[in-house]
């Protein structure tokens, strides 16, 4: 049982002394890391401003070369979806036409600092769940990038419009309002919106006037309870309206001229804009980036090479001295 004790404690100076070797060389190689940059000081002094200076130079640069977008959310109306991405999608290439240009209200210098124009749905599944017939093999074969085909963006009810621009120029805010007044001028939708809004206004008046005369038989009915007396005449399904029918008759009226008040007002143009959002920069938060990000890679490099050769130097003593 001695030598066995002797033996663990053998063991466990060993390991000890194992462990603080270990820490021993770890501290020393902390103190070698501080004494080189202590040493280099100067050289990663000089490579730190060299990197402020060009890693200003480089975010100013970028900063001019940055895309300036402007995103505006619209909500097509009248079916109008379609003509309003045929007439969005053509815009880069009717702006190489001078006339096309003129008939917007624009200059061709104008529209030489649009980079791209863009139309996309924003994606909200219930919108096409609500219009499908065939719900069950939607469901199954649901992904992202099926939502995004053309066949569904007509069931969207928002789109988000997107131009990007070269430079940010004070008269890039003209542009947008520019395109959006072209597409409120054609003259089918032109006169299909006045139908409906005067179709929409004899509704809205026929639904206040029903509303009005189910409110007055109401109001009788609770003062003459014996509907063969009364002077109105309510056509319903049964012979005497109960009170219950002219509640419920009240309720889808009320829901009636609510839509139609929301229909009038939502819907006085071809499309409805949603968000109108000012010129943006697209890099705006990571300006300044470069300030650190180039300083840190010239050290960071240098710091590599050096060790690099120490590397090489203690593999070449070890096997020499082997």
């Amino acid at each position: 049982m001695g030598q066995e004790n002797q033996n663990e404690e053998i063991d466990l100076m060993q390991l000890f002394g194992m462990v603080k070797e270990f820490f021993r060389k770890f501290l020393k190689l902390i103190v070698d890391v501080v004494f080189f940059y202590k040493k280099k000081f100067m050289l990663f002094l000089v490579l730190g401003v060299l990197g402020i200076v060009l890693g200003f130079l480089s975010d100013q640069y970028l900063d001019k070369k940055n895309d300036f977008i402007q995103e505006i959310i619209i909500e097509p109306n009248y079916n109008s979806v379609e003509y309003i991405y045929d007439f969005i999608n053509d815009l880069e290439d009717n702006f190489k036409d001078n006339n096309f240009v003129n008939k917007l209200g624009l200059s061709v210098e104008q529209v030489k600092n649009v980079r791209k124009i863009i139309l996309e749905p924003i994606i909200q599944p219930d919108d096409v769940l609500t219009k499908l017939e065939d719900k069950e093999s939607f469901i199954e074969g649901y992904n992202e990038k099926l939502l995004k085909e053309k066949k569904y963006r007509n069931f969207y009810k928002q789109h988000k419009l997107t131009i990007s621009f070269e430079n940010n120029n004070t008269e890039n805010v003209v542009i947008a309002d520019k395109i959006l007044e072209s597409l409120k001028l054609n003259k089918y939708y032109n006169k299909l919106l006045d139908i409906e809004l005067r179709q929409t206004k004899n509704n809205l008046e026929q639904s206040k006037g029903s509303l009005k005369f189910v409110n007055d038989y109401l109001t009788n009915l609770s003062k003459n309870p014996n509907p063969s007396e009364d002077k109105y005449i309510f056509a319903t399904e049964s012979e005497t309206p109960t009170i219950s029918s002219l509640l419920k008759r009240k309720e889808s009226l009320i829901s009636n001229i609510s839509y139609y008040e929301k229909f009038l007002e939502l819907n006085k143009e071809i499309l409805t804009i949603v968000e109108h959002n000012d010129i943006i920069s697209k890099r705006k938060m990571l300006v300044k980036r470069n300030l650190l990000v180039i300083p840190l890679i010239l050290i960071g490099l240098t710091s590599l090479l050096y060790f690099s050769r120490y590397l090489f130097s203690s593999i070449n003593n070890f096997v020499n001295n082997d």
